[in-house]
C-alpha cells in the first residue's frame, strides 16, 4: 500500500507534491520520494527511507524549480521490494529518439513471470515501478503515451499508476479498480493526482473527480486532458474493501462513497449483530483508525463512548511497521490507556480488523492492568484467513491468527486474553458496502481472489 501524488502546471511543484505527501503519511512510511523536471530539462529524483518531513523538508523542496512533479509515500509490499521510490530514467527507441519518464505506482501487478518471457530483456527487480519502466522500451510509439498505452493493456492485478514524461503526466486505474486514484485541480488550472482526497487540501487545490477503473487520463504540459480506456476483464469491479476498513482516512471520498459515512455503516451493522449479546458498561475505540465506526457501534448499542485508549500521534502506524518485535515496541509507544475510564467496568474494545493480534494482545494487557473488569473485543470486520496479493503486506496464512485458530472465536478470545471476540460477518459488510457490494474484492476475508498470481502459493495460500 502506498500513497501517490502528481502536479503539473505550478511553479515550486516539487513543494506543493511534498504537501500531498504529508496529507498521506498514513499510507506508507517505509520511505518516499519525488521525481520532477526542471525548468532545465533535466529529470530529478529524490528519495530516501524515512518520513516526508525527514526525507522532504521545505529546505530541500525550496530549492527545486520545476512545474511537474510526482511523488510517492512507499509502504513495502512483496512486489515492491525497491526502496528508492520513484524510478526512471532515460532511455532511447531503435531511431535514436531519447526519451526520460518517471513512475509511481500502488498496487501490486500479478503475473511477472509471463512479463518476463514474453520480454526476457526486462529488470530482474522485484519493484513493480521498475518494472514498468523496463517494459516501455519494449512497446511502439513515437511518445510516451503512445507506448504506456500500448504497455498497460499488458499489465494485470492491482495499479493505479502515475507516468511522467517531458510530454505531461498519465493516470491509469487497473480494470478492476483495485486501489484509489483521483484528479483535482488547483485555482489557476494546475491539474493533480493523489492516492485520496485529502492531499488536495494541503495541495491547495479542489477535487474534480475519481479517475475511472480501466481509465488512462493524460495532461499534457499544456494543460490538456484526454481519456482513454482499457479493455474490461471482468463483469464487477474489485475495489479492495480493506481500504475503506483501514487504510483510507474517513475525510476522504473512496470509490464513490464518503469515508466517513462508510465507517459509520460499518459500525452501525457491527452493533446491529451484536447487541442483544454482549452486556457492557462502556465502548472503549482503538484510535484513530476504529474512532469513526466506534460512534455509530456505540450510539446503536445504546452504550456511551468514551477515549479510555489514548493515541501518541507521533507513533507510526503499527499494522505497516517492519518486523514483529518493532511492532510490539511500536504499540506500547503508541498507546496509553485512560484507568479512570476502565477501572472496574465491563468494557467493548472496538478495533478495525484483527490481522496478527499484535496490537490487540498488548491493549488489551494493559487495558487489565488498568483494572478492567471485562473486555470483549469487536471487529468492524470478518475474520481475515487469506494474504492479500493486490497491494496490502498480510502476512502468510500461517501468520494470521483467525486462520491459525480456524476462526473459532473463543479459541481468539484466550489467544488475546480477552473475555469474548466478535467480527463483523460478511453479510453485515456487504451491507455496509450498499448499494454497489459486488464491486468490492473480499479475498483477504473469503480467498476469492479475482486474478491468480504465480506468487500465491509463496505467501502461503492454498
Amino acid at each position: 500500500m502506498c500513497g501517490v501524488v502528481g502536479i503539473l502546471g505550478r511553479k515550486k511543484a516539487t513543494q506543493w507534491a511534498s504537501r500531498g505527501l504529508y496529507a498521506l503519511q498514513h499510507r506508507g512510511h517505509d520511505s518516499c520520494g519525488v521525481a520532477s523536471i526542471l525548468d532545465d530539462g533535466v529529470l530529478e529524483i529524490l528519495s530516501k527511507k524515512g518520513a516526508v518531513a525527514d526525507v522532504l523538508p521545505n529546505v530541500v523542496t525550496d530549492d527545486i524549480n520545476s512545474d511537474i512533479c510526482i511523488g510517492q509515500n512507499l509502504y513495502t509490499t512483496f512486489g515492491n521490494s525497491h526502496s528508492n521510490q520513484p524510478f526512471g530514467g532515460r532511455f532511447w527507441d531503435a531511431d535514436g529518439h531519447r526519451f526520460q519518464a518517471a513512475i509511481v505506482h500502488n498496487g501490486q501487478l500479478c503475473g511477472i513471470d509471463r512479463l518476463r518471457r514474453k520480454y526476457p530483456t526486462m529488470y530482474s527487480s522485484h519493484s513493480d515501478s521498475e518494472i514498468i519502466f523496463a517494459l516501455l522500451p519494449h512497446m511502439e510509439g513515437k511518445t510516451v503515451l503512445d507506448r504506456a498505452l500500448k504497455l498497460l493493456p499488458e499489465l494485470e492485478g492491482a495499479f493505479s499508476i502515475l507516468i511522467m514524461s517531458d510530454e505531461g503526466i498519465i493516470a491509469a486505474r487497473d480494470p478492476d479498480g483495485f486501489r484509489p486514484l483521483v484528479m483535482g485541480e488547483d485555482p489557476d488550472g494546475a491539474m493533480m493526482f493523489a492516492s485520496e482526497v485529502n492531499a488536495f487540501d494541503l495541495m491547495e487545490g479542489h477535487f474534480i473527480r475519481e479517475i475511472r477503473p480501466g481509465e488512462v487520463v493524460f495532461v499534457n504540459r499544456e494543460g490538456q486532458v484526454s481519456s482513454y480506456e482499457l479493455p474490461k476483464r471482468r463483469e464487477n469491479l474489485h475495489q479492495c474493501v480493506f481500504e475503506h476498513i483501514y487504510f483510507a482516512r474517513p475525510d476522504n471520498q473512496l470509490f464513490g462513497k464518503p469515508g466517513y459515512s462508510t465507517q459509520q455503516a460499518l459500525g452501525h451493522h457491527t452493533a446491529l449483530e451484536l447487541k442483544e449479546k454482549i452486556k457492557a458498561d462502556v465502548v472503549v475505540p482503538v484510535p484513530d483508525s476504529a474512532t469513526i465506526a466506534s460512534l455509530s457501534f456505540a450510539r446503536t448499542m445504546g452504550l456511551p463512548l468514551e477515549m479510555g485508549i489514548l493515541r501518541h500521534h507521533f507513533a507510526s502506524r503499527t499494522f505497516i511497521t517492519r518486523g514483529q518485535s518493532n511492532r510490539e515496541r511500536a504499540v506500547r509507544l503508541k498507546f496509553n490507556i485512560v484507568k479512570d475510564v476502565v477501572q472496574g467496568r465491563k468494557v467493548v474494545l472496538v478495533d478495525d480488523s484483527l490481522v496478527r493480534s499484535t496490537t490487540s494482545r498488548i491493549l488489551i494487557s494493559m487495558l487489565r492492568k488498568a483494572g478492567a473488569a471485562e473486555i470483549h473485543m469487536v471487529l468492524f470486520s470478518p475474520h481475515i484467513t487469506w494474504s492479500c496479493i493486490y497491494g496490502i503486506n498480510t502476512p502468510t496464512r500461517e501468520e494470521l491468527i483467525a486462520y491459525q485458530y480456524n476462526c473459532d472465536n473463543q479459541k481468539l478470545a484466550e489467544a488475546t486474553g480477552a473475555d469474548s471476540v466478535s467480527y463483523l460477518s460478511m453479510e453485515g459488510l456487504r451491507e455496509a458496502m450498499a448499494p454497489n457490494p459486488d464491486d468490492y474484492c473480499y479475498a483477504c476475508m473469503d480467498g476469492n481472489y479475482p486474478i491468480p498470481d504465480d506468487g500465491l502459493a509463496a505467501m502461503g495460500s492454498s
